[in-house]
């Protein structure tokens, strides 16, 4: 009995030795599977973590296979158009010999791979067909004849209204810029020198201009006979523009102001162009002035030309036209000119009339452009003093008016119309030569531009209508002649003119 009760004591004794080993074995064990289920748990926020930059990945890929079909489609089409620019490139400009550039860009060129040379080579043909119907024409008698008066009362043709050839470009470096221009006679062909010239510019605002060019006065003869409205320029400022002359011109121009003043031998005088037959001296103005003369042989003591323009919106290079295409920004210019000249003295083999006499004009115009329509206004006023002519004194005063508008009806279409108004005032009375002189006159046009390539390639074609008779006073050469109207009798009635002209620019 005491041995199985030692042997249960013993027994206690080695459960309760046993007790704290297997409870220090249990706490061993929990430590090791909380470890374990620590580092189970990073391995998962790993793994999730690793999912989610491969969901984006995944993202990007599907994206990238979605896009990729339009830019398989659109690779044919870009490689299309990098070929097409690299071999417009190549006509533009390829080399020639030791460097020499030569190609198109807006126009044949010859260039020098620095840069320091440059030669633009262009050229205007303008073929028109004229129709001019009189009721009542005039008979080839003074003193209502002019150079273009016929008794026939219809008249039709065609000409080559403008055929010419320019060379402009720049020499040693883009500041020297220089402009040859000639043309070819409508009456016989002789070519004959419109413009030569030379300008520096000083800097981006400030340039002078020697040589031979257009006065700076009228608006609608500085712009381009190639970029007018209508197919010839208005009647009234082919008598009352002031023409080339030879001499100096220095501008100023910046964003919104151009300021031209010229010093020059004498304006091409249009208002002394009357018949002998009226036993009138000429009006006493240049007689042709400095154009195509040589120095000594001027008729003018001195000359000076000014004009102004303020630029209230738009570009300067979208009023190098009087047309307003389609999308075109708005714009709005505004100029304003002068000139004052007065006639040589005591030279031998002149007129009386020209000697010590004084010519002054003056213009104002406004030019509106509204992306699609395009409207023009010009007013302009000459006086002419008349002196040293025994028995006859007089003071002239000349008159003119324009106002035209087109707007377009497709974007190649565009009608257009323009009135045009002029008179003389004499302060001469009882000379009945000048009478026949005092007759208001007042047309209207109506017409209509197919641009087959803007003014590069163009048919204009107008019908107009003498409102009043044509006197001899708005010009009595063959020039004048270039616009269709006829002079015209006390008794005749009104004229029409129709005129219609295939303009290429190369």
């Amino acid at each position: 009995m005491m041995q199985q009760v030692a042997i249960r004591m013993a027994g206690l004794a080695a459960l309760l030795l046993a007790v704290p080993t297997a409870s220090a074995t249990l706490s061993s064990a929990d430590d090791a599977v909380s470890q374990k289920l620590e580092e189970m748990q990073a391995q998962l926020e790993r793994l999730s973590r690793d999912n989610e930059a491969l969901r984006g990945e995944v993202d990007e890929l599907r994206s990238a296979n979605d896009d990729q079909w339009l830019t398989e489609r659109r690779a044919d089409e870009i490689r299309m158009i990098v070929h097409d620019v690299l071999a417009d490139a190549d006509t533009r400009s390829q080399l020639i010999g030791d460097g020499l550039m030569a190609g198109w860009s807006n126009g044949f060129f010859l260039a020098s791979a620095d840069g320091r040379f440059r030669l633009n080579v262009g050229g205007q043909i303008q073929a028109r067909y004229m129709y001019s119907f009189i009721d009542r024409p005039t008979p080839f008698l003074a003193p209502d004849a002019g150079a273009n008066a016929s008794p026939d009362r219809h008249l039709h043709g065609f000409e080559m209204s403008r055929t010419r050839l320019a060379f402009s470009g720049h020499a040693f470096n883009p500041d020297l810029q220089y402009m040859v221009r000639g043309e070819f006679d409508r009456d016989g062909g002789a070519f004959g020198l419109l413009d030569a010239w030379v300008r520096y510019h000083f800097n981006n605002e400030w340039s002078l201009r020697i040589g031979q060019f257009k006065l700076p006065f009228s608006r609608e003869q500085l712009v381009s006979s190639s970029r007018q409205l209508a197919v010839e320029r208005s009647l009234v400022d082919s008598n009352m523009n002031i023409g080339r002359s030879s001499g100096i011109e220095l501008t100023y121009a910046d964003d919104h102001l151009r300021v031209s003043l010229a010093y020059s031998d004498g304006a091409q005088d249009q208002l002394s162009a009357l018949p002998a037959a009226f036993d009138v001296p000429p009006l006493g103005g240049a007689q042709g002035g400095g154009f195509n003369r040589s120095a000594l042989a001027r008729t003018v003591e001195y000359a000076w030309t000014a004009r102004l323009e303020y630029l209230v919106a738009g570009s300067w290079n979208q009023f190098s036209d009087f047309t307003s295409p389609m999308g075109e920004n708005f714009g709005l210019l505004l100029g304003v000119a002068g000139h004052y000249q007065k006639s040589e003295a005591g030279l031998l083999g002149f007129a009386p009339a020209q000697q010590n006499s004084a010519w002054a004009g003056y213009t104002v115009d406004a030019s509106l452009e509204l992306g699609g329509a395009s409207a023009f206004l010009a007013f302009t006023h000459h006086y002419i003093e008349i002196k040293n002519v025994p028995g006859f004194r007089s003071n002239v005063n000349v008159f003119g008016f324009v106002a035209q508008a087109g707007m377009y009806v497709t974007p190649k279409v565009e009608p257009f119309i323009r009135y045009e108004f002029g008179t003389w005032q004499f302060n001469e009375q009882g000379v009945p030569a000048l009478d026949r002189l005092l007759s208001d006159l007042h047309l209207i046009s109506v017409g209509v531009n197919y641009y087959l390539d803007g003014h590069d390639a163009k048919w204009t074609t107008d019908l107009g209508v003498g409102i009043s008779r044509v006197t001899s006073a708005w010009g009595d050469t063959l020039d004048d002649a270039i616009t269709g109207w006829r002079f015209q009798a006390e008794d005749s009635r009104p004229q029409i003119v129709f005129r219609t002209q295939f303009q290429l620019l190369f």
